[in-house]
């Protein structure tokens, strides 16, 4: 039997239904044409926000790339991408390097179906990142439609839910019109009254239509919940008498008093804490706080009224007159009206925790001091063995100043080479302290960068070729020559690594080399690497080879001395400078210790001169050198200068070579001999070349270890012009090019002489010193050093003979020890400053000899008036320099190494 439904409705039903159809699809319509034109907005909108976003970061990311702060840039993307509706933000910068910022938190809660129905399109942007004129990358920005899309449906369900109540209304609407039986209504009416008057028991008879039998139940349904409600709030009237017993049980104290100050109550946490009784305090003053003013009490009770809450520490008093320390919290009290009619205050005893904490203090203040006591030991350590080691050095260089047997030179040289390790040793420890405990301060000076990383080498090239290594330095040609930063502090970084790097490597060769990681407009960073060919570390060892006091090889039994400090501080120094050193090794295929530096380029950015009128364009030069790195190096280097070269690496291939250029007219220019060959191979390719009728034409160049002199003489036999030191500098090879290419008359080997004992200088007019000097050793080391420079010297033994022989003599400078007897040289240096400025006399140079080597002592030697600081041990070159500094210049000096007789003044050494 078929049911039909709409039949058996009546005319009000009917009119019901066809009413609410027509309002929920008309608005369905509505709601779909609505959602439509907003995901079109939304989509405008999406366009509009990250083209902006482009806009915006595109300055600020500009002025993070010039700087090379890919952290900043990255914090400003992480910042934007959080913003409005962007899910991803990427900086890709000029070398194709990538930073992206995405927030891919926001949830679909719109279903599929609505996403399909009412699409937002996908909207993303690109934008280039220039500043001045060079970019520096692109920005790329994408939007999620995510927050749109839920937004859009929640306009929907919203929209929907406003229709089905407005369905709702309507119905009612109709019902109350067209619905006739009223009696029920009226049953509700009077009852609803009843129940406004308190007759909460009252109910309506379920009785008529359904409709009206539903709405009475809905009364009586209400009428339940609010006889449930008021049965409620009657619990909770028990429950705040039950929180009030608490409160006034709690191991807190806790009192309020009215705006008097009169204690209205008092709970059981208080009369613990502070042994009042309830009984006593209520309806007192009780001073709980005695060191509070009244001044203070008034400004707090102000604070409290203005509606603040307080918290502050107290030292309170209990009964029995004991202090303890109470930390208070205040809040003001309100009445039903709002007003302010006393304070509640909440306290608990930090009695303990204030305990606590001032033992921690006086911990810390006996850490601070065990640190300051630790400092001192060690600079009062340096000082005590600064000052023999200014004897033992200073003695051995007036020492091998003199006319000495090859074995004595050797023993003496051997005690110099000591003293110098120790002394290393000392300056180690010194700058871990300094590091430890803050104090190491860098420079930021204008250095030659290449020429700074070529003297650290060539300090070491002696060492290295010692043990038969080579010592290879492979700069790039055009490395940035200018820079600002501590040269000091690179070059001690690169002579621990490379004196690691001798120390371990028992043959083969140490290569030097550096690399640019990125170039900008003001900064240049620079990664330098000290590449070995050595025993190699473990990775176990890797992992602590830059802790303090710690050697890869630690047992008893190791090969090789060393404190265990080089490379931590190395390490430390980097980071001091801004970047980061590791270590990459294999056992048994050597080791590469590598770290990055960024330096701020110079204003000066000038190029070495031969840039400028380049002399060696078109030259053919052969290199003939048995180790590949330095083939490869020399090479490169020419190639750069324009000239044409090739490599070998014995002397039969560089005969093969030359003969077969020369066979098809076109011979090498030079040819560049490396020492090195084996056996005497260099000497012989040298002569076979001078004495072949087709290959004299080449000029022979021979690349001669440091401190080779005595080998000269065979050397200019075989025919060599010139000769270069390894390892090789770039300006040292062209110049030397260019001298052998245009057969100057300088260009020519000759021989060197047997030294002599040195001369003493001879001054037109000599300058007069006064040393302040107490220890008898030192003292002689002074005066062996001026009087080899042809100074006149007054010695003083203390403080209080320098200030009378400057009182009773003129002086050109005065040096000072900074501890003497009976008066130190601070002390002594202020009198004469004083003298000075009430005689109106010429403010004399006074330089500090002290064994100190803090930059605290230094600090103090200026402060005490005097010009400059020369820390012991020094050398003679140091008290050279320091006097030259302060005193007028006369004629040039000669050279520390020995002079020469008339016949040796003939002869021309002319190594570069």
């Amino acid at each position: 039997m078929k049911l039909n439904i709409w039949e058996k409705l009546g005319l009000i039903p009917r009119l019901m239904a066809a009413v609410g159809f027509a309002i929920i699809i008309g608005g369905l319509i509505q709601n779909y044409l609505l959602a439509l034109e907003g995901a079109d907005e939304h989509s405008t909108r999406h366009e509009g926000e990250v083209n902006e976003t482009l806009e915006f970061l595109a300055p600020l990311v500009a002025d993070q790339a010039v700087l090379g702060d890919y952290e900043a840039i990255g914090q400003l993307l992480n910042a934007q991408v959080k913003k409005l509706d962007i899910a991803e933000l990427t900086w890709t910068d000029a070398s194709g390097r990538n930073l992206i910022a995405t927030d891919r938190s926001a949830k679909r809660e719109a279903p599929s179906w609505f996403t399909e129905v009412v699409p937002i399109r996908h909207v993303e942007a690109e934008l280039e990142v220039a500043a001045g004129g060079a970019s520096y990358g692109r920005l790329h920005g994408e939007m999620t439609a995510i927050p749109a899309s839920n937004h859009l449906w929640s306009q929907f369900v919203h929209q929907l839910q406003i229709e089905i109540a407005t369905v709702l209304l309507m119905l009612q609407i109709i019902w109350l019109i067209f619905r006739g039986n009223l009696g029920t209504l009226r049953n509700l009416a009077v009852s609803a009254d009843r129940f406004s008057l308190g007759d909460h028991a009252v109910r309506v008879e379920a009785a008529g239509a359904p409709e009206v039998r539903s709405a009475a139940e809905a009364f009586n349904n209400m009428a339940n919940n609010i006889e449930s409600l008021i049965g409620s709030l009657a619990g909770s009237e028990a429950n705040n008498r039950r929180l009030a017993a608490i409160v006034k049980q709690s191991s807190e104290a806790i009192w309020t008093r009215d705006l008097e100050g009169i204690i209205t109550t008092w709970n059981a946490g208080a009369a613990l804490l502070f042994g009042y009784s309830a009984e006593e305090v209520i309806g007192t003053k009780l001073v709980i706080n005695s060191r509070a003013s009244p001044a203070e009490d008034k400004q707090r009770m102000a604070r409290l009224q203005a509606g603040e809450t307080l918290s502050y520490e107290i030292k309170a008093v209990t009964r029995s007159g004991q202090d303890c320390d109470v930390e208070v919290a205040v809040a003001p009290l309100h009445d039903e009206h709002g007003n302010v009619v006393g304070k509640i205050c909440v306290a608990h005893d930090v009695t303990q925790r204030k305990r606590a904490e001032e033992e921690l203090y006086a911990a810390r203040e006996a850490s601070e001091a065990a640190n300051l006591a630790k400092s001192t030991f060690l600079a009062k350590m340096s000082h005590e063995i600064r000052t023999p080691m200014n004897g033992v050095l200073g003695m051995t260089e007036l020492l091998l100043e003199t006319g000495l047997t090859g074995a004595q030179r050797r023993f003496a040289e051997t005690v110099q080479r000591s003293g110098r390790s120790l002394l290393g040793i000392i300056n180690d420890i010194l700058d871990f302290s300094k590091i430890e405990a803050g104090k190491l301060n860098l420079e930021h000076i204008e250095f030659d960068l290449r020429q700074t990383v070529e003297d650290t080498v060539e300090l070491l090239a002696e060492r290295a070729q010692s043990k038969g290594l080579e010592l290879v330095s492979a700069l790039p040609v055009n490395l940035v020559k200018h820079v600002k930063g501590d040269p000091l502090r690179l070059g001690q970084v690169l002579t621990n690594l490379v004196g690691n790097a001798i120390k371990f490597t028992e043959r083969g060769e140490v290569t030097v080399s550096a690399s640019c990681v990125e170039d900008t407009v003001d900064t240049i960073a620079l990664r330098f690497e000290v590449s070995d060919t050595g025993p190699g570390i473990s990775k176990e060892a890797q992992g602590r080879i830059f802790e303090n006091f710690t050697q890869a090889d630690g047992s008893t039994t190791r090969s090789y001395g060393g404190t265990g400090l080089g490379l931590p501080i190395s390490k430390q120094l980097v980071e001091m400078m801004g970047g980061t050193m590791q270590v990459e090794s294999v056992p048994g295929a050597g080791s590469t210790f590598w770290f990055m530096v960024r330096f701020q380029k110079s204003e000066a950015r000038l190029q070495d001169d031969f840039m400028h009128d380049n002399k060696l364009e078109g030259i053919r030069a052969l290199v003939v050198a048995p180790n590949a790195t330095t083939r490869n190096t020399l090479h490169v280097q020419m190639t750069f200068w324009a000239m044409s070269s090739r490599t070998v690496d014995t002397p039969d291939r560089a005969l093969d070579m030359l003969t077969q250029a020369a066979a098809r007219g076109a011979p090498y220019d030079v040819v560049i001999i490396d020492n090195a060959l084996e056996g005497s191979g260099a000497l012989k390719l040298a002569k076979a070349i001078k004495a072949s009728s087709t290959l004299a034409e080449a000029r022979s160049v021979m690349l001669m270890p440091v401190g080779r002199q005595a080998d000269l003489r065979d050397v200019r036999q075989a025919g060599v012009r010139l000769c270069v030191s390894k390892p090789v500098r770039q300006s040292a090879l062209y110049d030397c090019l260019v001298r052998v290419m245009t057969d100057s008359e300088e260009a020519k080997v000759d021989v060197i002489v047997p030294e002599s004992p040195p001369a003493r200088l001879r001054r037109k007019h000599k300058k007069k010193l006064l040393l302040a000097e107490d220890n008898p050793v030192n003292q002689e080391v002074a005066l062996g050093i001026l009087q080899i420079e042809d100074y006149q010297v007054k010695v003083a033994k203390n403080g209080v003979e320098a200030v009378a022989a400057f009182s009773e003599s003129t002086f050109d400078l005065i040096l000072m020890d900074c501890h003497m007897p009976e008066m130190d040289g601070f002390e002594a240096t202020r009198k004469i400053r004083e003298m000075e400025k009430q005689s109106n006399l010429r403010r004399i140079p006074i330089v500090a000899l002290t064994a100190n080597a803090m930059q605290q002592d230094r600090d103090e030697c200026l402060n005490a008036g005097m010009d400059d600081h020369l820390s012991k041990p020094y050398s003679r070159l140091q008290m050279r320099e320091t006097l030259e500094r302060w005193l007028p210049k006369e004629n040039a000096h000669p050279p520390l190494a020995p002079a020469h007789d008339d016949s040796a003044a003939k002869a021309a050494d002319l190594r570069v």
